[in-house]
């Protein structure tokens, strides 16, 4: 995540406040958006969460 600045703030994830977070992206609900940040563990757990959901894809039979 290079380029993004650390900040203190809270996870939406993990809803924990006052820790060091990153932004993350925009979520859209119904037409609006807001930014969000994540904090360090629930930003692992979105590397896994992608990571995996690629090996799974990749793991598909050829058609």
């Amino acid at each position: 995540m290079t380029g993004r600045q650390w900040i203190m703030g809270t996870c939406l994830l993990c809803r924990r406040s006052d820790q060091l977070v990153i932004f993350i992206g925009p979520v859209e609900v119904g037409g609006l958006s807001a930014p969000v940040f994540a904090c360090g563990d629930c930003c692992e757990w979105c590397r896994w969460v992608v990571h995996s959901y690629h090996q799974r894809l990749d793991a598909r039979p050829a058609m």
